[in-house]
């Protein structure tokens, strides 16, 4: 009897011969998920970017010598208003994209198998 040890560390189960192309597919599947999960956490992460701008700006205005004014104040409120709706916006859809992904999961789980 021939005692075969598959080599460690190749290729992939998913690009290997058997059942490569239901493989190959779920794999892709999967990956299209992830990209749309790193897209939702870039646009929450870029209206994180403008209120830490917000932030600093507020630091920079507390040790001014004069009080900010109205208009500044104003204008501050505004973007930081902005920002908040950014971040709504994209917590929507981040929610959009999670229910898109549980049911491609459930496409992916429920498929039934045709061969190995």
């Amino acid at each position: 009897m021939n005692d075969y040890t598959p080599p460690v560390g190749g290729q992939p189960n998913y690009i290997s011969g058997w059942g490569n192309q239901k493989a190959k597919e779920t794999a892709l599947k999967i990956d299209h998920i992830a990209d749309k999960a790193k897209f939702g956490i870039e646009i929450l992460g870029s209206g994180l970017v403008g209120i830490d701008a917000i932030e600093k700006e507020l630091i920079e205005l507390s040790h001014a010598p004069n009080p900010p004014s109205q208009e500044q104040i104003r204008s501050i409120a505004h973007r930081l208003d902005s920002h908040q709706k950014q971040i709504q916006q994209a917590l929507d859809r981040i929610r959009d994209m999670m229910t898109d992904i549980d049911k491609a999961t459930d496409a992916i789980q429920n498929s039934p198998r045709t061969s190995w």
